[in-house]
């Protein structure tokens, strides 16, 4: 809950305007080694430079508090801001944001399709042993599960949210928003759309 508080904060203007859609994805779980590190590594350097220079180990014990924060702070913003931003102009898409090499604005009409890009993968788990070294010796293959990708099909290439396949469930309610974003303003996918007449 507290999140999407905090997306709907970080969106700003875009949240606010009925033609714009922010995209902020899940982030990936492997990336989680890092902060562990981070959250135990920060706050103690920060605490034993402080407490070294201003010989005060209270002012060291808030540096280290003041570490944590700012950690916290940039992690939590990183997490909120929009991979990517679809914004409908009459009967024209403008795709822009960290997702696209450069922005793109392309007719409401060359969008064919939005689709999931799924695949079934195997994680592997490392064993719960003492020693860091040994824990991919004794990994085992854990049980399937699907990750997904959002796919925006237009008529001269495919354009993918994210380059790699996330949750399937968060990748799901996304697909799902942006069909609905697209079809409020009038988009219809190239399936349902009535034939030419000859």
């Amino acid at each position: 809950m507290g999140d999407g508080r905090a997306q709907a904060a970080a969106v700003g203007d875009a949240e606010r305007e009925p033609d714009t859609l922010a995209y902020i994805p899940e982030q990936p779980t492997q990336r989680l080694s890092i902060p562990i590190t981070s959250v135990v590594f920060l706050p103690v350097v920060a605490f034993a430079l402080v407490s070294w220079l201003s010989d005060s180990v209270g002012l060291g014990v808030l540096a280290g508090f003041a570490s944590l924060g700012v950690h916290h702070w940039r992690r939590k913003r990183a997490r909120t801001k929009p991979h990517a931003l679809l914004r409908v102009d009459g009967q024209r898409l403008h795709l822009s944001g960290p997702a696209f090499v450069e922005p793109l604005t392309v007719p409401l009409d060359d969008l064919l399709d939005v689709y999931l890009d799924t695949k079934t993968i195997q994680r592997l788990r490392e064993s719960p042993g003492p020693m860091p070294e040994l824990r991919f010796i004794n990994a085992t293959v854990g049980g399937e599960q699907d990750v997904a990708r959002i796919g925006l099909e237009l008529t001269t290439e495919t354009l993918f949210l994210t380059k790699e396949r996330l949750s399937h469930l968060d990748a799901n309610e996304w697909f799902s928003k942006i069909r609905r974003f697209l079809r409020q303003h009038g988009w219809v996918p190239e399936d349902e759309r009535p034939l030419p007449s000859s």
